[in-house]
């Protein structure tokens, strides 16, 4: 991230917004991260993280909004959309279109998606980008935010928990076990 900055974030963020695989997550907790470290500043960093998602979900909606369903189809294909299944997605995301334009913006694949169902279903661009431009806002601050912490929680409490690594792993072994029982449980 250093050596990319701001302009790696905005690039990377784009085109995982437009539907590229990049992990932005990924991206903005490192970068949150970073900018504990003096690397970044919040400012710029949060520009460009929520400006690069911006633009790519404002051309995945007009690539939805002007090439439609018939180019989703032929070519998400390969990330197995079916007519079936974008048909069920639609009816949903009519239904439910404001929690979709919000929410949908913190869930990995959903978020690639929702801008395209929003070209597909004709969302007025207004309303679109009203909701797109808070929802990015709120997500690339809270990804930073949470980069940011993880880097200060982990220099307060790093040392105690190598040196008393007889308490720490297993510690981590049973919350991982609980974690995998609790999985279990509600797969059942």
């Amino acid at each position: 991230m250093q050596q990319l900055g701001y302009l790696g974030v905005f690039l990377a963020l784009l085109l995982e917004a437009i539907g590229i695989p990049f992990p932005s997550e990924t991206i903005l907790i490192t970068s949150g991260v970073e900018m504990s470290r003096g690397v970044f500043h919040l400012a710029p960093l949060w520009f460009a993280a929520a400006l690069g998602n911006l633009i790519g979900s404002n051309v995945a909606y007009v690539i939805g909004r002007f090439l439609g369903r018939r180019v989703i189809l032929k070519y998400g294909k390969y990330v197995k959309i079916t007519e079936q299944r974008l048909a069920s997605v639609e009816v949903r995301f009519q239904k439910f279109q404001a929690l979709f334009l919000v929410v949908g913006k913190f869930i990995a694949f959903v978020r690639i998606a929702v801008p395209y169902l929003a070209g597909i279903n004709e969302v007025n661009f207004v309303t679109f980008s009203v909701y797109n431009t808070l929802a990015a806002i709120v997500w690339s601050f809270i990804l930073l935010y949470l980069g940011k912490s993880i880097e200060l929680v982990w220099v307060h409490y790093s040392h105690t928990l190598l040196v008393h690594w007889y308490i720490s792993v297993p510690a981590v072994l049973v919350v991982a076990g609980l974690a995998w029982w609790a999985h279990k449980k509600t797969k059942s």
